[in-house]
């Protein structure tokens, strides 16, 4: 029973792991793209910089995500790279659309909190206790 909890535990890491990797970054980048036309009513101007800056910013993390650096200094680029996301975004969208876009950014940080929060419930659910031992 323990090995079949183990292993459909890696079998679900490795599945999530595998879908993040398929797209190119070109289909990431429109593909986030494409949601914040929805969630912002961008224009066909915007929507053409906004494309580049988040194309530019998935291909920074990649190669973030296949250096050499420790977790720490991982951690620290991809906070750069969105900070300098957040700073291009801020030229690229009106006063009001940019509002709206950090106002999603704070969903999205809860929304990723409460998944984590589940995740780590799920994790020692699965942790096994010793049977009780006979005396």
């Amino acid at each position: 029973m323990k090995s079949l909890k183990i292993l459909l535990a890696s079998l679900l890491l490795s599945t999530s792991v595998f879908s993040q990797t398929d797209k190119t970054p070109e289909e990431r980048a429109t593909a986030q793209t494409e949601k914040m036309k929805s969630e912002l009513t961008l224009t066909a101007e915007q929507v053409e910089k906004v494309k580049t800056i988040n194309l530019g910013i998935v291909q920074k993390n990649d190669n973030v995500r296949n250096s050499s650096m420790t977790a720490e200094e991982k951690k620290a680029a991809y906070k750069m790279n969105e900070d300098a996301r957040d700073s291009m975004m801020k030229g690229a969208l009106t006063a009001e659309q940019h509002q709206k876009y950090e106002a999603l950014k704070v969903v999205k940080m809860e929304n990723k909190a409460k998944k984590a929060e589940i995740k780590k419930a799920n994790v020692k659910k699965m942790e096994i206790t010793p049977a009780p031992t006979k005396n």
